[in-house]
């Protein structure tokens, strides 16, 4: 049997048609979700991109979140566990992080193909900024001034850009049309183990006309983006119908990416390899589109960043809806099962399929989802700063030192209401403080948690394995290659 796995960048779980939402088409998702197994509580761990991803490939905790550093040689890894056992392993992304700037993403496949022109990759140096055609200024954003639009990682985005003139030159098409050729070309394969990477719908939303218009309905506009949107679409002087056209942003971004998506689909089902391929089709986070006021990801992780879609299609057909608790060090060994082969030492994820079918809740009872624990330390001093999240099949907790501090909502809503349930609130607090420690989290950190953080914060703790990374690593989008 041949396993696809499909990593959607930015893509809630409360935006997908099949999981309820009535107002954002995604049809490509809905038809393939429609003969899948759908899983309702699907959380991210380690946040975001880079972390997200090493969770996946390695099935480990980061003692407990791994944060945004390469990917070290010596782990074991998915691809690689799978080479091993005579699969052939192939990566297509556009999400540039992944071979930019030596995350070594690339290393654990047998092939890898990089589709240029995402936001962060750095494709051309110019000494202009054309735009893209789509691309005009309108007085909607009149309020902001150009400096909402010169981000290096958007002055980059549009030179990469430049050229696009039809649908199949944006990078999400080509993706997928990449994707749906490897399929073609692998139409009798049995051993195939593909990774599909899809940056869409990050930042910046960014949607050919044809799709902003579905979402923006004032008239006479024409479906072009002005690019401060983009880079300004935080600042108070927007107006309520500005929000509202990044709101669309959105929106418009998902149902292009579900577009390109079923170029995917229907080569998967042209070729006859759903009949003999496992496709998990899930999000690495999601992001807020206007929820308290904001726009874009960020920590803690609440709700809107942490609760991913997961859907998975089996060639026996066989499908459903479950609660099972799942997050991504579980894709590993979950994928080991259907396939049959023995898990290497190390792995402490879950499988989450064979619960599903027997109708079980599965191993976890917990999800937590967080950025490296170093945040710590900067807010060991603010009584109300958020440590980490926990979502249980209820209930998310932002969970501070102290219990009373932390902030308790109902899956699904807003409204923060710790205060009517303090009780639920203690109990999830405890909860959560054991499965940190249980994730190998630094024992001087667990015991100042533990002390509601009245004991003096620890000196030198050690904040993941592998502290303190790669010497002279840091990210390539921040300030590497600054002005230019």
């Amino acid at each position: 049997m041949n396993i696809a796995y499909i990593v959607i960048d930015t893509l809630r779980y409360d935006h997908i048609g099949a999981n309820g939402n009535d107002w954002i088409e995604t049809p490509n998702i809905d038809r393939f979700a429609s003969k899948a197994w759908a899983y309702d509580r699907a959380f991210c761990s380690s946040f975001p991109t880079i972390p997200y991803r090493t969770d996946v490939i390695t099935s480990q905790y980061g003692t407990p979140f791994h944060p945004w550093k390469p990917l070290r040689h010596e782990r074991q890894t998915l691809p690689w566990t799978l080479a091993q056992r005579g699969y052939a392993t192939q990566l297509i992304h556009d999400t540039p992080h992944l071979v930019n700037g030596g995350h070594n993403f690339d290393w654990p496949f047998h092939a890898w193909t990089f589709v240029r022109g995402a936001e962060v990759d750095r494709d051309w140096i110019m000494d202009t900024v054309p735009w893209p055609e789509n691309w005009v200024k309108e007085a909607l954003f009149d309020c902001l001034d150009d400096n909402a639009f010169q981000s290096n990682m958007l002055r980059s985005y549009a030179r990469a850009n430049r050229n696009r003139k039809k649908l199949e030159d944006w990078n999400c098409a080509k993706l997928f049309n990449t994707a749906a050729q490897f399929l073609k070309d692998n139409a009798k394969r049995e051993n195939f183990f593909l990774w599909v990477d899809c940056f869409d719908p990050h930042e910046p939303w960014d949607a050919p006309p044809e799709f902003m218009k579905k979402y923006d309905k004032r008239p006479g506009y024409d479906g072009n983006i002005d690019p401060r949107s983009l880079g300004g679409r935080n600042k108070p002087s927007l107006s309520d119908e500005a929000r509202q056209h990044i709101k669309a942003q959105y929106s418009a971004k998902l149902t292009w990416m579900d577009h390109c998506f079923g170029q995917f689909l229907d080569a998967l089902e042209s070729t006859g390899l759903d009949k003999r391929t496992a496709v998990i089709l899930t999000g690495d986070h999601g992001t807020n589109v206007g929820e308290r006021g904001s726009f874009g990801k960020g920590q803690p992780v609440r709700e809107q960043e942490g609760h991913v879609p997961l859907f998975v299609r089996l060639p026996e057909g066989d499908a459903g809806r479950s609660n099972v608790i799942v997050q991504p060090q579980d894709f590993f060994p979950t994928i080991l099962s259907l396939l049959g082969e023995d898990y290497p030492e190390g792995i402490v994820g879950h499988d989450f399929i064979t619960p599903a079918r027997e109708g079980k809740s599965g191993e976890r009872e917990l999800a937590l989802s967080g950025g490296s624990v170093e945040r710590w330390k900067q807010g060991s001093n603010k009584e109300k700063f958020i440590l980490f999240t926990a979502f249980d099949q209820d209930w998310s907790l932002e969970v501070a030192a102290k219990p009373e501090n932390s902030k308790l909502v109902k899956l699904g809503e807003l409204e923060y209401v710790q205060d009517q349930h303090q009780d639920i609130v203690a109990k999830l607090h405890a909860a959560a403080v054991d499965e940190i420690e249980s994730r190998g989290t630094d024992p001087a950190l667990i015991a100042w948690l533990r002390s509601g953080g009245e004991d003096a914060f620890p000196e030198n703790p050690n904040y993941w394995e592998g502290y303190p990374g790669p010497d002279g690593f840091r990210p390539y989008f921040g300030k590497l290659y600054s002005g230019k």
